[in-house]
This record gives C-alpha cells, structure tokens and sequence, in this order.
C-alpha cells in the first residue's frame, strides 16, 4: 500500500501529538442533534439495510405513538432550556419515516414549530426517505416545516433495483425518481443518499445522477460493516468514482460530500462529517418506543441500548451510558495501527462501526482499512499537483507587492 509520500513537495496534514480533540471537553458538550426513528417498518426490502439486521427491531412499535411523541416535545424542552441551546437538529429516520403517517407528521411539526417559538431555539428538522410515498400533501408538510429532505437512490435503474425493491420484490427505481420530481415541481430540491454497490460502475452512476437527473450535490456512502464481516473491496468503485467526477464534474461545482470531506481532511480541516475524518462522534437516537440509545448505525454491533426512555429519562442521560461512552470515546482514540498511519487525520479509523468486533470492540482500524488507505493516496496524488500550483499562485511575488 503507498505510504503518505510527499506530492511535489506538499505533504497531507497528519494526526498531531496532542489531539485537537479534547476528549474531556466535548464529553461535556450537551447533545445538540438526535435521529428520530418515527417508524421502526419499512415499506421496502433493501439487502443492504443496517436497521434490519438487528432483528429485535421487530419487536419495536411500527410507529411512533401520540404519546411518545409528545414526550419527546417535552424532553427536548427541558432540554434546551436546560443547556440554553440555539440550535438543535431532528434527524427524522426510520425504517421508513413517511409510515409515520401525513396527521401524525403535521401535529410534531406544530408542536417543535411551538416550541421553536417558546424557548428562542432554532429547531431543524431534517428527514430521510426512500420516497415512494411522496405526494403533493408530503411536499406541502415538508415547505410548510421546512424540512430538509434527502431521497436514497443508489444509481441508475439497473443498480439501484439490484439492491432496493419494495416488500413484494418489485423495482422501486421508478418511483423513487418520481418522487424526486415531484418535490422540483414546488421547487424542492431534495439531497441525495447513495450507498455504493461495489460491483457497480461508478461511472453509470454518476452520469444518471449528474447528466440524467441534473443533481449538483450528492453524497455516496460506504456500505456498513463491522471488523467481524468480510465485505468486497470497495476501492476500485470509488477510486473510479472519484476519477469520473475529478475528471468530468468537478470543475462544474457538483459536489459529492464524501470526496469533500476527504479532501478537506488532507488539507488539514475538519471533514465535517460522522462517516470519515478524525472527531467526536455524540450521536443519539430517540427509537419508536421512546428508548434513548446510541448511535444507530451502531445496531450492527448489537451495543446501542442503554435502557433509558423519554418517560423516564433526560435527552443527555444517554452521554454517561456504557454504549454512548464506548462509541465516543473510540472516536477520538483510535487503534494503535491507526494512530501510526499517516493519513490518520483523514480517515479517523473509518466509520466507528467499521471498527467494531467481538473480540476488540472498537479498538480496530476499519474493516476496509486498505480500501480506504488506497483511496486516500489516489485521491492525495490527483490533488496535489493543483494544491500546489494554488500554493504557487498565491505566493507569486507580484502577488507579495500587490
């Protein structure tokens, strides 16, 4: 594998001595941004889905009830009073969220909107969908809320349908665009969610979505695994993707995050994003049920309960949890191997469920550490060259006398 050599003279920004992280101080850090699972079903069958791998998921409420809802306004209240917060986030999720049903969706809407104007607190609400039950009354909660929507697709028909289909084993492709227009025709532009099919052509998919469907930022996931599974290499699918979008889409402002994020990363900036990039990871989950749990994703390993509800228990009750604490505290210390490697900074070990096994915990570099490591030195040696040339550019002497 290349090791972090320097391109013409520039050399990618390392893991310092002392972490920029203090883990201490953000441990103190109150939680500002929960995913919401308003519904624990799904009207789709996607092989890939991390959230029903868990089969205990099975046993949750199929929605989120009244009730739990309305102790969820509650718990967030004190909350925010509690922690004089400016901002918080509601990461609408699922299952399927939309299953929460249009009535349902306007009543937690009116009840954060309240709140929002009661404690001063800017309440966003965010939602992931795979959209087949978009319509126009969707759309309208969703302007009327200002929500942020993001619509999973993962490709052109062909790729997309091979992995996602609906619970009758049909196609969803179709729909799924649909549901993309019918949110432009009120002039919504939703995000898109793609996990990639390493078998796929990372160059099909990015001329469907940027050529075909005229979308501009995108972001294209890893598929979740743990350090106990052995998943394809995923290297030659993004190290394609990467070339087709350096090559052909860059320079035209289409943004994909995931290259983003790595690239800031080598520059010596926050990735600004959970999935890659050395930084704290305080995600919290609020389940059908009401349960309080860790990080989502993180139902893969089997360790996000903690036993904690709304009925119950405070929002940040969830920070002094052995799952919780376990999750946040291998994100900022990571595996020895990976506090060794120079691309440390960027990577920062790999999505912390990557990391997880039965035998270590998290205390393993992910399990696609050589796909990563080989897709951070392609990327370094694409951008370097142009790093340079800006550095160049702006230290010109004319430019010194200006």
């Amino acid at each position: 594998m290349p090791e972090a050599m320097p391109v013409h003279g520039i050399r990618p920004a390392g893991l310092p001595a002392r972490h920029p992280v203090s883990p201490e101080i953000e441990a103190l850090r109150p939680i500002d941004a929960v995913v919401v699972k308003l519904a624990a079903r799904c009207n789709m069958a996607c092989s890939y889905c991390y959230w029903f791998r868990d089969p205990s998921v099975m046993a949750l409420p199929k929605r989120m009830g009244e009730d739990v809802a309305a102790q969820l306004i509650a718990r967030l209240r004190e909350h925010i009073l509690d922690h004089r917060l400016d901002r918080f986030v509601l990461v609408l999720h699922g299952g399927e969220p939309l299953l929460f049903g249009k009535a349902a969706f306007l009543r937690l809407g009116l009840a954060a909107e309240a709140l929002a104007a009661e404690t001063g607190c800017d309440i966003r609400l965010c939602i992931t969908t795979n959209g087949l039950l978009i319509d126009e009354d969707w759309v309208l909660l969703f302007i009327r809320f200002r929500v942020a929507v993001t619509l999973s697709l993962d490709g052109p028909a062909e790729q997309h349908d091979r992995v996602r289909f609906d619970l009758r084993g049909r196609p969803t492709h179709a729909r799924t665009v649909a549901a993309l227009e019918q949110l432009r025709v009120f002039g919504q532009e939703p995000g898109i969610l793609a996990v990639a099919d390493p078998a796929g052509d990372p160059d099909a998919l990015l001329d469907h979505f940027v050529a075909e469907l005229g979308l501009r930022e995108l972001d294209v996931l890893i598929p979740d695994a743990t350090a106990d599974d052995t998943p394809p290499s995923i290297a030659p699918f993004f190290i394609g993707l990467f070339d087709r979008w350096w090559n052909a889409y860059a320079t035209a402002g289409v943004r994909i995050r995931l290259f983003d994020a790595i690239i800031a990363g080598l520059v010596g900036a926050s990735s600004g994003v959970e999935s890659i990039g050395y930084g704290p990871v305080r995600a919290a989950t609020i389940s059908s049920d009401g349960a309080i749990e860790a990080h989502d994703v993180c139902r893969i390993t089997g360790r996000t309960g903690a036993g904690l509800n709304l009925a119950t228990d405070a929002l940040d009750d969830i920070r002094a949890t052995e799952p919780w604490r376990a999750i946040f505290d291998a994100s900022l210390d990571l595996a020895p191997a990976c506090r060794e490697c120079p691309w440390a900074r960027v990577c920062g070990g790999g999505h912390i469920a990557s990391r997880w096994s039965s035998r270590n915990g998290f205390a393993n570099p992910s399990v696609y550490c050589a796909d990563l490591k080989a897709l951070i030195s392609h990327i370094w040696a694409r951008i370097g060259p142009d790093l340079e040339f800006t550095t160049l550019q702006s230290t010109a002497p004319e430019t010194l006398h200006a």
